[in-house]
């Protein structure tokens, strides 16, 4: 039988964060508890970025069977001597579901295991997938500093920042999150510990700079940066202070600013654009696997 399309882009299947874990009790690294600020410390070289992007494509059924058609990237930036130099893009389009690979076209889909029941067990399968591919980038990258666009999954022989920039978990008890709204551009909290799926990690949050109009809310301009707790936390805490604020874009030319990091941004948009337009994959599937609604 063969698989028939039930969707394009499914509802409620695009890209978005997994269900976050709570966190454990609160064990703070250094105290007193109160804004921190740090040197011009001069950054490691190379300075990599690492970032991914999914994008479901379509839902498809084999009679009772579903799977879920998305397309996963990642790469690299790296920043050596004021040159900038994009590396190991990668590029897969995956079918979490599939027990052999799919074409509609020009376009093969990789059979990827579900990871879960329905719907939400097929978007973990594709964002699993990119994770991986994620993984693959870093694991060419050596020397320097790596960062990474999100929480901290693997471990290197260097060292290794990973900054979060929306907040889904409250990782500080309540008489503690006052600091976060009293930050000013440019200081960071002090560290705590962070215990997430075997891996011990030291965290802390930093301020980007905001323009001086418009309103804000408390939170605005605020990522959680976290490094392994078995290196050098705090020298990194104090490195991130000159790091982070250097490279937060402006609202003018990204509406995520100031979150979304430069380097980051640009990676972003060549990813997207060896992704394929959404519209012509579409086009595609619906010509070769059947209409959808």
């Amino acid at each position: 039988m063969a698989w028939r399309l039930l969707r394009l882009e499914p509802l409620g299947l695009q890209e978005g964060p997994a269900s976050p874990p709570e966190p454990e009790a609160f064990r703070p690294l250094e105290e007193p508890w109160e804004a921190k600020r740090g040197g011009k410390a001069p950054w490691p070289e190379p300075l990599y970025f690492v970032d991914g992007r999914e994008r479901a494509e379509a839902l498809v059924a084999q009679g009772p069977r579903l799977a879920l058609l998305g397309c996963v990237a990642a790469g690299a930036v790296a920043l050596t001597g004021g040159r900038v130099e994009v590396l190991g893009l990668r590029v897969r389009r995956v079918g979490v579901g599939l027990e052999e690979a799919l074409w509609a076209g020009e376009l093969v889909y990789e059979p990827a295991p579900t990871l879960g029941e329905g719907l939400e067990g097929l978007m973990a399968g594709l964002r699993a997938a990119r994770e991986a591919l994620e993984r693959k980038v870093a694991e060419g990258l050596s020397e320097g500093l790596l960062v990474v666009d999100g929480p901290v999954r693997l471990l290197r022989e260097g060292p290794l920042l990973g900054y979060i920039k929306t907040h889904w978990v409250r990782y500080l008890p309540k008489e503690r999150e006052a600091l976060l709204e009293a930050l000013a551009p440019g200081e960071r909290t002090p560290a705590f510990r962070v215990h997430r799926k075997g891996l011990e990690l030291a965290s802390w949050y930093v301020r980007l700079p905001l323009p001086p109009e418009g309103l804000r809310p408390p939170l605005a301009g605020l990522l959680r940066v976290e490094t392994p707790l078995s290196g050098p936390f705090l020298e990194l805490a104090d490195l991130s202070l000159g790091l982070f604020p250097a490279l937060a874009s402006h609202p003018v030319k990204d509406p995520r600013a100031p979150q979304n990091l430069l380097p980051v941004g640009g990676l972003e948009r060549e990813l997207s654009r060896r992704m394929g337009r959404p519209e012509v994959v579409g086009r595609m599937l619906a010509r070769y696997l059947g209409g959808a609604r």
